[in-house]
């Protein structure tokens, strides 16, 4: 079940491309405060950084059926720095997923929507672990 989450980003990057400017539009317009986190990020690398360290959280789980809870913990941590509380940081995998489930339409499964209700779940439980 959790191939569904890589076939979603797989058809994500079809319809896209990069998606990188639609999910930070996403975070941007959800969560306005955030911006003034990136203020120095004049060449995206930053932003870059983060969306591929949290893909590649996605693409592990959905390779190996299994969250790196320590890593996510480790990121996590790193964020409270910036004031980017537990729940913020976990609503940054939801917003790739709805902007996968907006670029796919009706290519989106029921497959796919409960992989990636359980990988949001686990996100999500892990911060209190």
């Amino acid at each position: 079940m959790a191939s569904a989450i890589a076939t979603s980003l797989e058809y994500l990057v079809e319809k896209l491309g990069d998606p990188q400017a639609q999910i930070y539009q996403h975070l941007y317009q959800q969560y306005p405060e955030v911006l003034p986190l990136f203020v120095l990020d004049t060449d995206g690398g930053v932003r870059g950084a983060m969306l591929q360290t949290t893909l590649e959280t996605i693409l592990d789980y959905a390779t190996h059926n299994r969250l790196d809870h320590v890593s996510l913990a480790a990121w996590r941590s790193h964020h409270v720095g910036y004031e980017v509380d537990a729940e913020l940081f976990a609503r940054f995998f939801v917003i790739i997923r709805d902007c996968a489930k907006d670029a796919l339409g009706c290519e989106w499964s029921l497959d796919m929507e409960i992989a990636w209700a359980e990988l949001i779940r686990q996100v999500e439980a892990s911060e209190e672990a």
